[in-house]
């Protein structure tokens, strides 16, 4: 019998993020939320399609719902090819499921049947906020434009927000609660700010080849076509790492291996990571992950 048992604990002498070599010197890492820079550098060294199957970790993660702060994640690289293959990799498996577990592409979800044969619906992020928040995104490029937009559509605008935080507002309150609930989503082309690692579109710069799959409301992968670009990819990770120090975030470096991967050459290749958790609540119709997992977070914290 297979159980997920968790990687992370509160008592039983969990693993510190920092640990020691045989000569006592003192190492500070991190536990993961994505491989994603690891099969990255395989990829440079061309290897063939990869995937992983592991656990990750989020902070600030809620306890239950669709959430746990640890979870199982598989994410996959095909090389020498984009985002809209992988879209189609993601149709195929999760019907595919579907139909192994019940004969046909299709679930019932809290009491909606929902159809999952492909193709799904598509709908490109800067037409989800001007149908569902009346926002113009082209016209939103910088924090000075977002705001304007806010105040004529009368959002309120939080103290100190940043360019992220007035996406995710209107993303979370206007666009998720208007996906559809008996079919599947998949949302497409997000602004450049929301897509660190991911390839610009080459007929608009300003948004990039990242999409997301939705069914019944509920995140469950974020996949891109991949940025090769080393020079692109290192500026991209520098700016982050100043925002981050501006807003007196926890600090990290710029994984130089990581960027020496991409010198090397990494082809053109389409990526994605999808949350197992929420594939098996969707197909086996439970409500909450605190029901699927073995051992929740919310019973070992208590909370």
């Amino acid at each position: 019998m297979f159980v997920k048992l968790p990687g992370m604990e509160p008592y039983l002498n969990p693993l510190p993020y920092s640990f020691a070599d045989e000569k006592n010197k003192r190492y500070k890492g991190y536990v993961i939320t994505s491989p994603e820079y690891s099969l990255k550098k395989l990829l440079s060294l061309g290897f063939p399609k990869l995937f992983e199957i592991t656990k990750v970790f989020r902070q600030n993660e809620s306890f239950g719902g669709a959430h746990n702060p640890e979870f199982t994640l598989i994410e996959w690289y095909r090389p020498h090819s984009d985002y809209r293959r992988i879209m189609k990799d993601t149709e195929e498996l999760v019907s595919g499921l579907a139909t192994m577990l019940y004969g046909k592409p299709a679930i019932t979800y809290c009491g909606t049947k929902i159809n999952l044969t492909p193709p799904w619906l598509k709908i490109s992020v800067k037409q989800a906020f001007k149908k569902y928040a009346g926002i113009n995104l082209d016209q939103a490029k910088t924090l000075t434009q977002f705001k304007a937009l806010f105040r004529k559509n009368k959002y309120p605008i939080p103290h100190q927000a940043t360019w992220d935080d007035l996406f995710y507002y209107v993303f979370l309150n206007f666009i998720e609660p208007n996906f559809p609930k008996d079919k599947p989503v998949i949302i497409y082309d997000y602004p450049l700010p929301q897509a660190a690692l991911t390839k610009r579109k080459s007929k608009d710069s300003f948004y990039a080849e990242r999409f997301e799959a939705y069914i019944a409301g509920i995140e469950i992968c974020n996949a891109f076509s991949e940025l090769t670009d080393w020079k692109e990819q290192y500026k991209r990770l520098k700016e982050e790492c100043s925002l981050r120090k501006k807003l007196g975030k926890n600090l990290y470096g710029v994984d130089m291996d990581f960027i020496d991967a991409l010198k090397s050459g990494m082809p053109e290749t389409g990526g994605i990571a999808l949350g197992i958790e929420r594939l098996e609540m969707l197909l086996l119709n439970i409500k909450d992950i605190n029901d699927l997992l073995a051992l929740p977070a919310k019973e070992l914290w208590k909370k």
